[in-house]
């Protein structure tokens, strides 16, 4: 059964700082918190589209497990966000935030993140042709999407990634989102229209622990029992880390050989007609990999 793509529920509201934080330790305090909203309200210290607009993002980000009437924190939210076990509690690091990209593009469902990362191969759009793009998905997907909802969603996506070309600042902790730190997306002013670069190439903070985790999630969700996999494969197929973290060819062997150096049960080798390989050398391969991820 296929999951419904969302164009809207998230009320308007990108993620902001901070939000992650409050949402693992409200949930781990009390798992029926959004059983009753206006208890969610006062605990929160939201308003209701706040609040809202929390949960679903927690649910994007597969933060959140429903149990019933019941949300547990998942065990990528424990693993990042536990006061006592969490690797980075306030979500500090910039590797840890390629990680939320990755969950929150190959697992939320969203349909501007799918056209963009999935579709998109350019490394610049109107923003024009992109609401047209994602009213295009939205229509094959799940049918007619009113304007003001297409509308909403673009903006939440471009809110969520894009700074400005005019701007290093980043907005305050409580106006911006903290995935404009992976600097996916840059917004400048076109002629009549503005325009949205993507441009394919080296991410700051994509360190080797989060190109594995990464990697590992990819290799187990989509490659199976497979024991190698091709360059071409990891940049061009459906949801590859190439695509949905906008490297270019030369960006993706770097960091595919960084890995290996890291974990030597991997390698990188010719085909012998000119293309690249990605070889597990050993059946516990994807072990090493999580171990290097951990």
């Amino acid at each position: 059964m296929s999951v419904r793509e969302a164009y809207s529920g998230h009320e308007s509201f990108a993620l902001r700082y901070g939000w992650l934080p409050k949402l693992y330790d409200a949930v781990a305090d009390d798992a029926k918190l959004f059983a009753d909203e206006d208890a969610a309200i006062a605990r929160l210290g939201l308003g209701k589209n706040m609040v809202r607009a929390l949960r679903f993002w927690g649910d994007a980000f597969g933060l959140l497990a429903p149990d019933g009437r019941a949300v547990h924190p998942t065990p990528l939210a424990t693993a990042i966000l536990d006061p006592v076990h969490g690797r980075d509690r306030y979500v500090e690091k910039t590797e840890t935030l390629w990680q939320l990209h990755w969950a929150l593009t190959t697992r939320g469902h969203l349909g501007a993140w799918n056209v963009v990362f999935d579709e998109i191969a350019d490394p610049e759009i109107s923003r024009r042709h992109l609401t047209n793009m994602v009213r295009q998905r939205a229509m094959r997907t799940r049918g007619e999407i009113s304007p003001a909802t297409l509308g909403t969603h673009v903006a939440v996506f471009l809110q969520c990634y894009a700074g400005s070309d005019q701007s290093e600042v980043v907005l305050e902790d409580t106006l911006g989102c903290p995935l404009q730190e992976l600097r996916l997306c840059r917004l400048v002013e076109g002629v009549g229209d503005q325009i949205v670069r993507m441009p394919r190439g080296p991410k700051p903070g994509l360190t080797v622990a989060a190109f594995a985790h990464i990697l590992l999630d990819h290799w187990r969700n989509r490659l199976g029992e497979n024991r190698t996999v091709s360059l071409r494969a990891l940049l061009h197929e459906r949801f590859a880390p190439g695509k949905v973290l906008k490297l270019d060819e030369a960006a993706l062997l770097d960091r595919l050989e960084a890995m290996c150096r890291a974990v030597p049960s991997f390698a990188v080798r010719e085909d012998g007609v000119g293309g690249m390989h990605l070889v597990a050398l050993r059946e516990d391969a994807l072990s090493h990999l999580q171990e290097a991820a951990a």
